[in-house]
C-alpha cells in the first residue's frame, strides 16, 4: 500500500535535488546565456508580479478590514488609539503579508506554471527538450527562481502599503484616527529589522515556490489526471512548507 508512495517520494526528493544542483551550477558558472532565457524570466515574473496583484492585494486588503474590525473598537474604548497602527503594521509585516501574500500567490501562479510544466511533460514536450540537448532546468526552473526572488519581494512590498492603507481607511470608519496619529504610531513600533524579516521571507518563499512547482511538473505522468494530480499537490507541498519555514525563520530571527 505504501510502496507505490515511498518510491514516488523517493523519486520526488531526487528530481528536486538534482535539479536544484544543475540550477544553482547553471546560474554560477554560466548565468542567463541566451535570449530565449531573458525573455523566459521576464515573462515569470509578469506572472508573479501583474498576475497575481490583483488577487495579492485583495487577500491582503481583506486581512487590513479584518484586523480593523477585531481590534480598532477595542482599542479605542480602552484610549489605546495611539498604538493601533503599531500594531497593524507589525502584524502586517512580519507575518500578514508575506505569509498571505506567498499563498495568494502559489494559487495563482504556482499552480498555473505546474499544469503548464506538467502538461509539457504529458505531451512529451520535455522529452524534445531534452533530445534537442535544452535543458529544462536552464530553459524552465532557473527563469523561474529568478522571477520569484525577485518577484516575491516586490509584491510583499506593495502589499505592505496596500494593506497600512485600508487599514487606516477601515479603521477611520469605525473610530476616531485621524492620519498623523496612524502614521507616528507605525513610525514608533516599525524598525528596519522588522521590513528585512519581510523580504527575507519573500524571497526564501519565492525561491522555495518556484523549486516546488517545477518539480511537480517535471515528475507529471501522463494525462489529464495526471497533470491535475501535480498541480494538487504542488498546492498542498507549497502552502506546507510556506508555514512550516514561516515559522523556522520567524523563530530564528526574532
Amino acid at each position: 500500500m505504501f510502496q507505490p508512495t515511498l518510491q514516488f517520494t523517493n523519486k520526488f526528493i531526487g528530481i528536486l535535488t538534482l535539479s536544484l544542483l544543475e540550477a544553482m551550477r547553471f546560474i554560477n558558472k554560466d548565468g542567463l546565456a541566451g535570449h530565449t532565457y531573458i525573455e523566459n524570466t521576464l515573462e515569470n515574473l509578469r506572472k508573479i508580479v501583474w498576475n497575481a496583484l490583483p488577487i495579492t492585494t485583495l487577500t491582503i486588503s481583506a486581512i487590513s478590514i479584518i484586523y480593523s474590525i477585531h481590534i480598532a473598537p477595542d482599542f479605542a474604548v480602552r484610549g489605546l488609539n495611539l498604538y493601533f497602527g503599531g500594531i497593524v503594521a507589525l502584524a502586517l509585516i512580519r507575518e500578514g503579508v508575506p505569509v498571505m501574500g506567498a499563498l495568494a500567490i502559489i494559487t495563482h501562479y504556482a499552480t498555473g506554471i505546474t499544469a503548464q510544466i506538467g502538461s509539457m511533460k504529458a505531451t512529451e514536450q520535455i522529452d524534445a527538450m531534452k533530445i534537442s540537448k535544452v535543458s529544462p532546468v536552464a530553459y524552465l526552473l532557473v527563469p523561474m527562481i529568478i522571477a520569484a526572488v525577485i518577484g516575491f519581494p516586490i509584491l510583499v512590498s506593495i502589499g505592505i502599503f496596500v494593506g497600512l492603507v485600508v487599514s487606516f481607511i477601515s479603521t477611520s470608519i469605525l473610530i476616531d484616527l485621524n492620519l498623523t496619529l496612524f502614521t507616528t504610531s507605525i513610525l514608533q513600533a516599525i524598525v528596519i529589522k522588522d521590513v528585512f524579516l519581510a523580504i527575507v521571507k519573500a524571497i526564501v518563499f519565492g525561491f522555495v515556490v518556484s523549486l516546488i512547482s517545477y518539480t511537480c511538473g517535471i515528475t507529471t505522468g501522463y494525462g489529464a489526471k495526471a497533470v491535475g494530480d501535480s498541480t494538487k499537490l504542488s498546492v498542498v507541498i507549497n502552502f506546507t512548507l510556506v508555514i512550516i519555514l514561516d515559522y523556522l525563520i520567524t523563530a530564528l530571527w526574532l
